[in-house]
């Protein structure tokens, strides 16, 4: 018997080795094709087809979140187009289920060795469907974007199937100023599945700051909640280890609540899928017999049970310094920006604004400092621009009521006394007010539909004058209700124009046309806000001439865009509010924006570093006493000391003063998004699977190798009577102990497991036993 014993346990052996051999590990890679989206809050889809069936056990982003706000992975049987991408309205023709989700440069996650997503063959989903949602613009030094997602896979059938149960308010609204409003989601659970779910991941945007799920076990309404998850969406949205093992049933009680604090909003947030928006989601990813399913759970259907949530959902977890700063990563998940800590400072000089007494102040325009420090307020007297102002046609309808009779500029001293006024009989709805470096004023009237120049030496009479007296118009030489000019230092200069044009138009210093760019903003069908280059009312622009920058406040579409002097997009920035607004401070690589909301008859005073690239909010202001008004102008000092804020109605000037240390632009980074190539570059199976399967073909043997010797030592020990015990420590070290719980390894991920201990991540690892 010994003479064939051997031989049948090395074929055993070899039957064992090509069996696994067989069974090799893949890597497969959806990627964005090359894109570059021109517009923010634009969602885009690509796919690849399952080439053929396999198990998923890993998932890798590869993307960086000051690109990709977040991504989601749908499994379908066709997807809603076979482009190389599309905007994403539809992901699948039929049925989608989402498979991952990933955002704020989670690490990749690992599932437990005995749980893989089933993909291919049977399963139903023969196409991967990827849903990249790009946040902002990005500029032309950006390469093409190629975002996407690595899935290792597996050909070896797992005895368990991972699914996911998605739980999110499917509408809501956070009402501004509250430090923990909250969404709640409840539901009975209604599949005929038993689920064990594993793992969780929390999602939200920018004001939530604690998202928490529990559940109930059915007929028992009154039970003690089980928590299911906590977490922070603010951290890394990877999919985290529930401390626990949880089992949900059918008619089981779920609910999740998601906390918000909205101080500084002043208007109302709706759930909805912009980066302004909010969402509540609570993802768990689950393992269970046979195909799972994709399962949700939309809405508070049963407001009794979520409002007997634990008070405890609404304590935030402990600081985590590692997790904040790996969310960050180089980018804010709000405001593009450098990162810099360095910030000016503002300070409201109280009662510097003296009215002057023997002039009546209309509404104020615009403000703008001169070589002597001193401040040039440009209003309206006793005009008004009202409902009655202009026709149908833009053209200015009180002509017959004459020109402004009170002097309509005044200078203040630095003491905030009026030392000087003039520019009566001239203008009749003044709005935007420049001083360039030689003290030439340049003044916009949007009744009149002009722009003028005057010199220092003659204030009553303008050198030069553009567009045509109340005609309002399209044309290279005419306007209509130009806002605001800025200069450059050769003398040319740059109108927004304005109101009815939606461009920006730049002029020789003889004011000959060069170049003009923008049109009146027109919503897309997909798109949550107009393109670049679109706007609703240009209302103000700011020069950081050095810098080649050009900024230009987008009112009614909340936005500051900024350009090339040359006309080229570069960026823009969102606000909560219309921008009505904006100066630069380019000694200090800062920019002040004012923004109001007309409707609530308030405004709000914003200092953002800026760079070519990107701007970054470094705070937000408002009076010591009462509150802003409705805000039209903004101008800083020429050395950057003082920033001075015209208010509407009624009238006033504000004077903040500012300090920084440093040009917070030295070490800014860059973010960009464009829209181009439709070649279909990296969605496919990697390349990457060879090394892999090579690695696999070469292992394998090894393995094999040192399986038969070990059989060959056992055999030949017990056929020469060996009195030395064979030992396994001889050969493998450590060994499984009888009576060790046989289980799998917990969820991996690149990031140890944080825990309720606010100075450290733990590095100890659960075990999940699979217990169907």
């Amino acid at each position: 018997m010994a003479s064939y014993l051997l031989p049948t346990m090395l074929s055993l052996c070899l039957i064992f080795c090509l069996h696994f051999s067989s069974a090799t590990q893949s890597k497969m890679e959806i990627r964005m094709p090359n894109l570059r989206p021109s517009v923010e809050d634009y969602y885009v889809c690509t796919s690849i087809k399952v080439p053929s069936e396999t198990y998923i056990t890993q998932y890798e982003a590869l993307a960086d979140a000051g690109t990709a706000h977040h991504i989601l992975l749908f499994g379908c049987d066709e997807p809603f187009s076979y482009d190389s991408s599309w905007e994403c309205g539809a992901t699948c023709k039929k049925r989608s289920s989402i498979m991952f989700a990933w955002a704020k440069n989670a690490d990749p996650t690992k599932l437990p060795p005995d749980v893989g997503y089933h993909i291919g063959g049977h399963s139903g989903v023969n196409y991967i469907v990827m849903q990249v949602h790009y946040a902002r613009a990005l500029t032309k030094d950006d390469p093409p974007d190629q975002s996407g997602i690595a899935l290792y896979t597996s050909t070896i059938k797992p005895n368990f199937t991972q699914g996911i149960f998605l739980m999110a308010a499917d509408f809501g609204h956070i009402p501004p100023k509250k430090t923990a409003a909250h969404l709640d989601v409840s539901c009975y659970f209604k599949s005929s599945k038993t689920i064990h779910p594993f793992a969780f991941r929390t999602h939200a945007h920018s004001l939530s700051t604690v998202i928490s799920a529990y559940k109930r076990p059915a007929g028992h309404p009154q039970a003690k909640w089980e928590e299911l998850g906590k977490g922070n969406p603010q951290w890394p949205q990877a999919f985290y280890p529930m401390k626990t093992k949880h089992t949900i049933q059918y008619n089981d009680i779920v609910v999740a609540r998601c906390v918000y604090n909205s101080t500084s909003r002043d208007t109302d947030t709706h759930v909805g899928s912009k980066h302004t928006d909010e969402m509540c989601n609570f993802y768990m990813m689950y393992y269970t017999k046979g195909e799972a399913e994709y399962l949700q759970c939309g809405g508070n259907r049963i407001p009794s049970q979520a409002r007997d949530m634990p008070a405890s959902s609404f304590e935030l977890l402990p600081p985590n310094p590692k997790l904040d700063e790996q969310a960050s990563g180089h980018h804010h998940h709000d405001h593009h920006g450098d990162g810099s800590s360095n910030s000016a400072v503002m300070t409201e000089v109280k009662g510097w604004y003296k009215a002057p007494a023997d002039l009546k102040v209309g509404q104020v325009g615009g403000v703008d400092t001169n070589s002597e420090g001193h401040l040039v307020m440009f209003h309206r007297g006793s005009h008004v621009w009202d409902a009655a102002a202009f026709d149908g046609h833009e053209v200015y309808a009180k002509q017959a009521d004459g020109a402004i009779t009170e002097n309509t500029l005044v200078e203040f001293n630095s003491s905030g006394n009026a030392i000087d006024s003039w520019g009566d009989n001239l203008f009749y709805l003044p709005h935007g007010i420049t001083i360039d470096k030689d003290d030439n004023i340049w003044l916009t009237d949007v009744a009149l539909h002009q722009v003028f120049k005057f010199t220092p030496a003659n204030r009553n009479t303008p050198s030069l004058t553009l567009g045509q007296r109340f005609k309002p118009g399209s044309t290279e030489t005419s306007f209509c209700k130009p806002t605001d000019v800025a200069v450059l230092s050769d003398g040319g200069f740059f109108v927004s124009d304005g109101y009815c044009n939606g461009r920006i138009m730049r002029f020789d210093k003889d004011g000959h046309l060069v170049r003009q760019w923008g049109s009146m903003a027109v919503k897309g069908l997909f798109s949550r806000k107009p393109a670049p280059n679109q706007f609703t009312v240009v209302h103000s622009l700011a020069l950081d001439e050095a810098r080649d920058l050009l900024c230009a406040a987008d009112r009614n579409n909340n936005r500051m865009q900024c350009f090339h002097t040359e006309s080229e997009f570069l960026y823009e920035y969102d606000a909560s509010e219309g921008v009505f607004a904006i100066a630069s401070r380019p000694k200090t690589g800062d920019m002040v924006m004012v923004t109001s909301n007309q409707n609530k008859d308030s405004g709000h005073l914003h200092l953002l570093r800026f760079s070519a690239t990107s701007a970054e909010l470094g705070g937000t202001f408002t009076p010591a006493e009462d509150k802003f008004h409705v805000l039209h102008d903004v101008a800083v000092s020429s050395d950057g000391s003082r920033a001075y804020i015209a208010q509407l109605s009624p009238p006033y000037v504000y004077q903040f003063s500012m300090s920084a240390e440093t040009d917070s632009r030295q070490n800014s980074h860059q973010t960009h998004t464009f829209m181009g190539s439709s070649h279909r570059e990296g969605s496919s199976v990697s390349s990457q699977n060879v090394p892999i399967v090579v690695a696999v073909m070469l292992i394998v043997p090894i393995a094999c190798i040192l399986i038969t010797l070990l059989i060959y030592k056992i055999y030949t020990q017990k056929v020469r009577g060996s009195q030395g015990k064979f030992d396994m420590g001889n050969i493998f070290s450590g060994g499984t102990k009888r009576g060790d719980r046989v289980g799998f390894s917990p969820l991996a991920t690149n990031e140890d497991q944080y825990t309720d201990d606010e100075d450290e991540l733990s590095n100890e690892k659960q075990t999940f036993v699979v217990r169907p």
